[in-house]
Order: structure tokens, then C-alpha cells, then sequence
């Protein structure tokens, strides 16, 4: 990998070494090489100079888009999460109905001695402080 990049390094300074060499010749002789060409290169050069500021401006809008949508879905996420654990509750609820005595409960008479004996004085009579 290192000696790819060397290569393609080494390959890109010999031809801006050569472009500097071609400005020099015709600056020396006074004429331009294939102006009809160099006229083409120009302006493909202009339109892709044109497209990279395009793709400048449309790349910052990226990061804020990127915030807003993660922000709608997160914001999403925890409605839903929240409808489940609503309908957790409803079902937890239905469930504890389902399995407690509640409804078939049924008072009977208690057989604990003590317990009758309680209820049956009305209240005990704290003693009055003064």
C-alpha cells in the first residue's frame, strides 16, 4: 500500500513538473500548444469547479439533517416504548385480576377466639389525659 501511494505520488509531481516545463515553452516561443483543446480543458475544469462547490454546500447540510432525523427517531422510539409499557400495564393488570380472589371472595366467619373478642367490644377506652 505504501509503495502505491509513493508511485502515484511520485507519477503526480513528474506531471505538475511538466505542466511547469510546457508554461515555460510557450511562454519562450510565444505560442500555445492545442489552444482548442486547452479551451475544452478549461471550461470542463470550470464545471467541475462548479460541482464541487455544489457538493460543498449540499454536504453541510448533512450533519443538521443527520440531527434531525435522529432526533424524530429516537423521538419515535420512546412513543413506542411508551404505548408498550402502557399496554404492559393494562395486561399486567388483567393478568393480577385474573389470578387474585377478588372477585369470588367470599367474607366468612373468623375462628380465632381473640379476633371475636376484639370485635366484639365496640372501642377501648383510652385513658384522659389532662
Amino acid at each position: 500500500m505504501p509503495i502505491a501511494a509513493i508511485s502515484i505520488f511520485g507519477v503526480a509531481l513528474v506531471a505538475i513538473g511538466a505542466l511547469f516545463v510546457l508554461k515555460y515553452w510557450e511562454t519562450a516561443r510565444g505560442r500555445v500548444l492545442a489552444p482548442a483543446l486547452r479551451f475544452g480543458a478549461d471550461e470542463y475544469a470550470l464545471q467541475f469547479k462548479a460541482r464541487l462547490s455544489r457538493v460543498r454546500l449540499d454536504l453541510a447540510r448533512v450533519p443538521p439533517f443527520t440531527v434531525l432525523f435522529t432526533r424524530f427517531l429516537i423521538h419515535e422510539a420512546a412513543l413506542g416504548f411508551a404505548a408498550f409499557a402502557r399496554l404492559s400495564e393494562a395486561q399486567a393488570h388483567r393478568l393480577a385480576d385474573v389470578v387474585s380472589h377478588k372477585h369470588t371472595f367470599i367474607p366468612r366467619e373468623t375462628r380465632s377466639t381473640f379476633l371475636k373478642q376484639v370485635s366484639g367490644r365496640q372501642a377501648i377506652e383510652a385513658p384522659e389525659l389532662e
